[in-house]
């Protein structure tokens, strides 16, 4: 049975317009006939509630967010199991959520490319807050973005898709569409292959204030794997001029390197915010980021070009020279559990998979960015492993580094672009 207006979910959840479609899944408005309410529904895709695993998962993550109660925070109100709903014989998992009224922070800068100072501060103050509640339970949300950020007429944040990432982030290597977060706005320590903590959120939230203030993202290029290595790698530039000098410290604190360089959390990051906006310094912010931790790679990847050869592809690796500055600081115990050590393993994973992107990329004789590219899959403690995906050219929610180039992709919850 297709999912259609007026479907009745659990005999209680009636189905009244569909939202937006997207890598996981479908999002309905829909009814509460039990109490009386406008409700969102997350119906997730057959393929990815048909591994026991994640369904486990997905359901202790759902419980967990529901917890969160917090006026900037979506809330979850129940969880799920219908049988066959997508036309198939698998069971379907869906999330029952506050349906907020307004329109994805991705939306607004569709419509005007940036925001005014004093808003993005608002923004990153309510979005601190609500970061907070979450980081003090220990959950990190793992995928901030513009789309995950939804405003109200009455500018109230309100974030989404709390601990969904976390589930889509362990698929099985097996299942297919596998999850790192968003490329332009992954932490470094998370493209390097190491867990995410509270700061990777707060590094995320400086990719989406720099967006706001700059009308761009900092890292840009033609495929996710290179954009993935160019947030280990590369010093975002400058802020426009016109933003004040306090403002781009802030951002620049942000989008440090070294997890431990950042705001540890969502209520220092508040703090440090609303000091700015009472006119007040912040201790510790610095003019403009001073390391790197990955040397330049030889080439871009997916550029134009003759076939490669296993040849081109061992040069490539062997070209990208791994250099850490001597101002480096120290990685926190909680993100670099490992050795040293293993931290350059990581590093030297990622180069793997930059370069197998670029070596497949030519293979296919494309142009652009490759449509089979490399994806860096955290497992444990035990590394990382490789995996070739499709990317394709539509929107892909959650499958995959997912490369958000353009903003017409107006996106809600889970990564969906509406229909």
């Amino acid at each position: 049975m297709a999912l259609t207006p007026g479907l009745l979910l659990s005999e209680r959840y009636r189905l009244t317009e569909r939202i937006a479609v997207g890598g996981m899944g479908e999002v309905w408005a829909a009814d509460d006939g039990r109490l009386g309410r406008r409700i969102a529904v997350k119906i997730l895709k057959s393929e990815l509630t048909s591994d026991t695993e994640f369904v486990d998962r997905f359901r202790t993550e759902a419980r967990i967010t529901a917890s969160l109660n917090h006026s900037g925070i979506a809330s979850v109100y129940d969880y799920g199991e219908v049988a066959s709903i997508a036309g198939g014989p698998r069971d379907t998992a869906f999330l029952v959520m506050e349906l907020v009224s307004g329109e994805p922070l991705s939306a607004v800068l569709a419509r005007q490319t940036k925001i005014s100072v004093p808003r993005v501060l608002d923004v990153l103050e309510q979005s601190g807050r609500a970061l907070q509640v979450a980081h003090l339970r220990s959950l990190v949300h793992r995928d901030i973005k513009p789309g995950n950020i939804m405003v109200t007429p009455a500018g109230q944040v309100k974030i989404t898709d709390f601990g969904i990432a976390k589930a889509a982030y362990q698929v099985p290597i097996t299942q297919g569409g596998m999850v790192m977060g968003t490329a332009q706005y992954l932490s470094p320590e998370q493209a390097a292959g190491h867990d995410a903590v509270p700061a990777s959120d707060i590094y995320a939230l400086g990719i989406v204030a720099f967006e706001c203030l700059a009308g761009e993202r900092p890292f840009q290029a033609d495929s996710p794997v290179e954009i993935a290595s160019m947030q280990v790698n590369n010093a975002p530039p400058a802020l426009p001029a016109d933003v004040p000098p306090m403002i781009s410290a802030l951002v620049t604190r942000m989008l440090a390197k070294d997890p431990r360089s950042r705001f540890a959390d969502g209520a220092a990051l508040a703090e440090a915010v609303a000091q700015v906006r009472a006119g007040r310094t912040v201790a510790g912010n610095a003019a403009a980021p001073t390391t790197t931790v990955v040397g330049p790679l030889s080439g871009p990847i997916g550029a134009p070009g003759p076939r490669a050869s296993a040849a081109h592809a061992a040069q490539a690796v062997h070209d990208a020279q791994v250099r850490i500055s001597h101002g480096l600081a120290p990685m926190p115990r909680r993100v670099a559990r490992r050795t040293g050590v293993s931290w350059a393993i990581g590093l030297t994973i990622l180069l793997l998979a930059v370069a197998a992107g670029w070596y497949l990329a030519h293979r296919a004789g494309t142009g652009g960015a490759a449509a089979g590219m490399v994806l860096l899959i955290p497992a444990g403690r035990a590394g990382c492993r490789i995996r070739t995906i499709d990317l394709g050219q539509s929107s892909m929610g959650w499958a995959g580094i997912r490369s958000e180039q353009g903003r017409s992709d107006h996106e809600t919850g889970m990564g969906e672009a509406p229909r």
